[in-house]
């Protein structure tokens, strides 16, 4: 029988480093949030050559507010933010919550305020994809690493 699954490729040891890996980046992700909403967005509001966002979705089994800080790229008037998950095989819990609800809250440094969160269409992500990755190159990795395209949102301020 064969299984085109990572986890079972990877055997115990393998998937042990995966339910850590998933540890971390979900406590650093926490920290990374609460340092940057106590700090009223002055830490953490960049990353290497990228902004920093808090994305304020509401959890679509749970109905309670959901917080993450994510990379994004400005476009226009709007802030693209991509459905990475670290190159793993499933999206991320906020990229359901926003398919759930689009109607989204974020803060950019000190700057909070309303969003809609719009998943770009085929011609939009040809667009944005490329100046994603020359942003940020390991999105590029995460894709060739996944299974699953990885998602691109676009986040329209509301006034």
């Amino acid at each position: 029988m064969c299984y085109s699954k990572p986890e079972f490729r990877l055997g115990r040891k393998g998937l042990i480093l995966m339910a850590l890996s998933h540890f971390v980046v979900t406590l650093v992700d926490r920290v990374m949030t609460w340092v940057y909403e106590k700090s009223d967005g002055r830490l953490g509001s960049r990353l290497g050559n990228m902004g920093m966002l808090v994305l304020h979705t509401t959890g679509r089994k749970s109905g309670e507010k959901r917080s993450h800080t994510l990379q994004y790229m400005p476009d226009g008037a709007n802030f693209v933010i991509v459905a990475s998950n670290n190159g793993q095989d499933r999206h991320p819990g906020w990229y359901h919550n926003v398919l759930s609800n689009p109607h989204v809250h974020i803060q950019i440094g000190r700057r909070r305020q309303a969003a809609l969160a719009i998943v770009a269409g085929p011609e939009e992500y040809a667009q944005l994809w490329p100046r994603l990755i020359a942003q940020n190159p390991p999105w590029e990795v995460y894709a060739r690493r996944t299974t699953r395209k990885i998602p691109v949102v676009s986040l329209h301020p509301l006034a």
